[in-house]
């Protein structure tokens, strides 16, 4: 029997039309799946985990399905599966950001959050001390990362020039942070 039909068949309530609907798209579902799994997703779930998942959101929901032929119908499974595999990676992402990305204030004793908060205290007046193209380049590259083809177009410079300007902020910077250092010992 056609997919077609099985599925024609399986709206109009019957149970086996279903279950070999449901049979035939699997392996379908698995290769899909197998194909749009990265590395790090596959470390988290199995093709055929994901493509069981996938088939029980098509079983619950085939009779809200509106489609009428095979092809919107793999369209929309696919669709289904596709969704699975974006709410795995967010989960995923989310979960390494927890891991990695947050900061540990437990760890941090105070006086090491102190000598933070002199650190930067200095660098905020060394950078204060630098001239207005020098601080610009500094903010524009560190603080709001733009990268150097943007800056250029925003300082209406040429990549080069930028380049050079940065790194000549930089050393004004630590020359400017050594005074620091001298004036607030």
């Amino acid at each position: 029997m056609e997919t077609t039909q099985l599925f024609a068949r399986a709206r109009d309530g019957d149970a086996e039309a279903r279950e070999a609907l449901l049979e035939r798209l699997r392996p379908r579902i698995v290769l899909w799946t197998s194909a749009r799994l990265g590395r790090l997703l596959r470390a988290e779930v199995e093709p055929d985990d994901l493509a069981q998942d996938v088939l029980l959101a098509v079983h619950s929901r085939l009779d809200a399905f509106e489609g009428s032929d095979r092809r919107a119908l793999l369209g929309w499974v696919f669709t289904i599966a596709e969704n699975r595999i974006r709410d795995l990676a967010d989960r995923a992402g989310a979960a390494k950001r927890q891991r990695t990305d947050l900061p540990r204030r437990d760890r941090t004793s105070p006086s090491q959050a102190a000598a933070r908060a002199e650190l930067a205290r200095n660098l905020a007046a060394a950078v204060a001390r630098l001239d207005e193209p020098h601080r610009q380049v500094i903010r524009m590259r560190r603080f709001e990362e733009l990268e150097v083809p943007e800056i250029a177009r925003r300082l209406d410079r040429s990549e080069n020039a930028v380049r050079i300007l940065y790194c000549r902020a930089i050393a004004a910077l630590r020359e400017a942070m050594k005074q620091e250092g001298r004036d607030s010992a």
